[in-house]
């Protein structure tokens, strides 16, 4: 297996005149992105806005520094988030699920125009449906992939991610990002959801036939009959599950449920599922597009799309970047693996979750030991320890990287000055 170069910028000893945005500058200019860059490329920063009340989504100031970079360099940013799925009732005007309420979530996490002098925009529009399709043969579940549209527009895409546990894939970063945040809904409701031949009306009676699921469906896969009830069309379905949001709020789910799924897609599944969409974007957008920054800082074991910062499992480790997805993944990996818990951590106290209480790991506490995907909170219990390992060899069978690395240490000038 051929060995993929990881550059690392570490934060020891990080000082006044040498923070952490320094050695961003200092490790971006010494891995040669201003020549990678060239003048008037338009370079879309693909990065996440945080779900609302989130308090550990990537900082601003990594992201406008980034966008500087970019302008030094000669390139035009953008900086581009994607629709989530669903239909988020409690407050439309701040969702992830809309174009227009996420860019309003993000100007109030400091993401806007005027704070990145940049525009801020949704890749895959305002319903999460501007994709373009990619073919990818080594899909083992999604062979068609719904890659997000703005993303082929742009010249070059640069990844930019918070590196953290993730509680649905175990843990979140370059990979997570080009599977779920590079596509559109039709791509998420794949990896999640199984696609649109696994929703069905399962209670039509239930229906009050108020049409309300079927004037926002996005691919108008529903319709009601001649009696008012609701009818759903799976060949058109990407199962954005906008209509289960919509329908069940307020509702007993099991009694007055209108639409269900035919199976639960097992968590090991939706990451390989992932995993495809992430082997199509690469081929859809092209290795030589695409560059990757895993800001590993504010590590918890909760992902950006959850409403919620969650207690840091491991200290600050980071910058890393490569032109490998996989690598700096595996790296990232590799270095909260290897870093020692920190007290008062999911690792020390474990965490609630919807399907019961995860008990602490204690020996997560400890230097090298596991500590990612422990603490997912959606992953099938049996799952959780291998679902990192899963994630990382799911990728590496789409063909897009290696597991293999040599992590290069850059250190700053400040750091080059006391060896």
């Amino acid at each position: 297996m051929t060995k993929s170069k990881v550059y690392y910028a570490n934060t020891d000893e990080l000082t006044m005149g040498d923070s952490l945005i320094d050695r961003f500058e200092h490790l971006w200019k010494s891995v040669g992105l201003n020549d990678w860059i060239k003048k008037g490329e338009i370079i879309a920063i693909k990065t996440h806005f945080g779900a609302r009340n989130q308090t550990r989504h990537l900082r601003p100031m990594y992201i406008r520094k980034a966008v500087d970079l970019v302008r030094q360099a000669g390139g035009t940013p953008w900086v581009c988030e994607g629709v989530g799925i669903g239909w988020e009732w409690h407050n439309p005007e701040l969702a992830m699920s809309i174009g227009p309420g996420f860019v309003y979530l993000a100007n109030r996490h400091g993401i806007s125009t005027g704070t990145m002098n940049a525009p801020v925009v949704m890749d895959d529009g305002i319903m999460g449906t501007e994709v373009f399709h990619v073919h990818n043969e080594k899909g083992k579940y999604i062979q068609n992939v719904a890659m997000a549209l703005g993303l082929r527009a742009a010249d070059k895409v640069l990844i930019l991610s918070r590196f953290k546990g993730h509680d649905g894939a175990g843990f979140g970063g370059a990979l997570k990002q080009l599977g779920i945040g590079c596509v559109g809904n039709e791509g998420k409701g794949g990896a999640h959801f199984g696609g649109g031949q696994n929703i069905y009306v399962k209670s039509p009676d239930n229906c009050s036939g108020c049409g309300d699921c079927v004037r926002i469906c996005p691919y108008a896969c529903l319709s009601l009959d001649e009696n008012g009830k609701i009818v759903h069309n799976p060949e058109k379905c990407i199962a954005c599950i906008m209509c289960f949001d919509k329908c069940h709020h307020g509702k007993d789910m099991e009694k007055e449920r209108v639409f269900a799924l035919r199976r639960r897609v097992p968590s090991v599944e939706q990451v390989e599922r992932m995993m495809d969409n992430a082997g199509g974007v690469v081929k859809g957008i092209g290795k030589e597009r695409l560059r990757y920054f895993n800001i590993a800082i504010d590590i918890t074991s909760h992902c950006d799309c959850m409403s919620a910062g969650g207690n840091l499992l491991v200290p600050d480790q980071g910058i890393l970047y490569s032109e490998d997805p996989i690598a700096i993944d595996q790296a990232s990996v590799d270095l909260v693996t290897k870093a020692r818990g920190l007290p008062m951590s999911p690792a020390e106290t474990g965490i609630n979750s919807p399907s019961g209480r995860i008990e602490p790991n204690e020996r997560a506490l400890e230097a090298e030991n596991q500590k990612l995907g422990l603490y997912s909170r959606f992953v099938d219990p049996e799952s959780r320890p291998i679902i990192a390992e899963t994630q990382l060899a799911a990728a590496y069978s789409q063909g897009i990287g290696s597991r293999e690395y040599d992590l290069i240490l850059v250190p700053s000038p400040q750091q080059k000055k006391k060896e």
